[in-house]
C-alpha cells in the first residue's frame, strides 16, 4: 500500500517531470471522469500535490487524482519508448511532446474540477503531516475523540490523519513507546501528542528517503523484524494481526506498554 510519503513523492516527481510538458493527448481508462477528457489537451500541468495517499495533478481548474493503493504505480516514459508494462494494466496515459506519464494499475483514476474534487476529499480526510495545511492541534483532537477505539486501529484511519499507512503505523507507535492494543480513552493526552509529533516527524523522514530512492529499512525499528532482536532492548519483536484493521503488526512488548 503505497503511503503518504510515496505518494508525495510521487507527485513532486511529475511535477519535475512533466510541468513543461503540453499535453498532446489524454486516456484514461475511469468509471470516475467527471468533465471532458479533451479539456486537459493543449494544458499542461501547473502544480501537484497529496491529500494523504491521493496524487492530484492541476491542470487549469481541472485535476486529475490517482490512488495506487496496493499494486498501482506511476512511469515517466520519453515519448518514444515502449511501456515497461501490459497495455491492459494502463489506467491512465498523459502524452506531452518529449515525455509520457502513464499510470498502471491504479483503482482509483479520477478527473474533476479542482475546487469540487478538492471540497470532497477536504472533507473526507483529516489532517496531512506533509500538506502545508497541517494542523497538529486537529490532529491531536481527532485522535482523542476516538476515544473507544484502539490507537492502532485509529492511526490507519484516513478520517483522522492522512497518509498514514502501516508501515508508518507500527514505526509511530515503536517510537511512541505504545501499544496498538491500547484504547484511546487510555492514553494521556502527552501520549497523543507524542504521537502526533512523531507521525508529523516520520512522514518528513519517509519523503526525504523516498526522494532519494532510497530504501527504507535501515530505519526501521519493528516492521517486518519477527522474531529478531529489539534494536532499543534486545527484546524479540512479536508479530500478530490486529483483527480491528487485518493488517500485520509488530510490536516490542518490553518498549511498548
Amino acid at each position: 500500500m503505497v503511503e503518504g510519503p510515496t505518494a508525495k513523492a510521487y507527485a513532486i516527481r511529475i511535477y519535475n517531470e512533466m510541468h513543461n510538458e503540453v499535453i498532446n493527448d489524454v486516456f484514461v481508462r475511469s468509471r470516475k471522469v467527471y468533465v471532458p477528457i479533451k479539456e486537459l489537451v493543449g494544458k499542461n500541468i501547473k502544480s501537484t500535490d497529496t491529500i494523504g495517499k491521493n496524487i492530484l495533478m492541476f491542470i487549469d481548474g481541472y485535476v486529475v487524482r490517482v490512488h495506487l493503493m496496493m499494486f498501482g504505480a506511476i512511469h515517466i516514459y520519453g515519448i518514444n519508448d515502449p511501456l515497461l508494462k501490459p497495455e491492459k494494466q494502463v489506467r491512465m496515459k498523459m502524452i506531452g511532446e518529449k515525455k509520457k506519464l502513464v499510470v498502471y494499475n491504479a483503482p482509483i483514476v479520477e478527473v474533476d474540477l479542482s475546487d469540487r474534487l478538492l471540497r470532497r476529499l477536504k472533507s473526507k480526510f483529516g489532517p496531512d503531516p506533509l500538506r502545508e495545511d497541517w494542523n497538529r492541534e486537529e490532529a491531536i483532537n481527532r485522535i482523542l475523540s476516538a476515544g473507544n477505539r484502539k490507537i492502532g486501529e485509529v492511526l490507519l484511519d484516513q478520517s483522522i490523519i492522512a497518509g498514514i499507512g502501516n508501515i508508518l503505523r507500527n514505526e509511530i507507535l515503536f517510537r511512541a513507546g505504545i501499544h496498538p492494543e491500547r484504547m484511546v480513552n487510555q492514553l494521556s493526552r502527552d501520549e497523543v501528542e507524542k504521537i502526533v509529533k512523531i507521525s508529523e516527524d516520520l512522514c518528513k523522514i519517509f519523503l526525504e528517503i523516498k526522494l532519494r530512492r532510497e530504501r527504507l529499512k535501515p530505519i526501521l525499528y519493528v516492521y517486518n523484524r519477527y522474531n529478531k532482536p529489539c534494536k532499543i532492548c534486545g527484546n524479540l519483536i512479536k508479530f500478530y494481526i490486529q483483527k480491528e484493521v487485518k493488517r500485520k503488526t509488530f510490536v516490542c512488548e518490553k518498549c511498548q506498554k
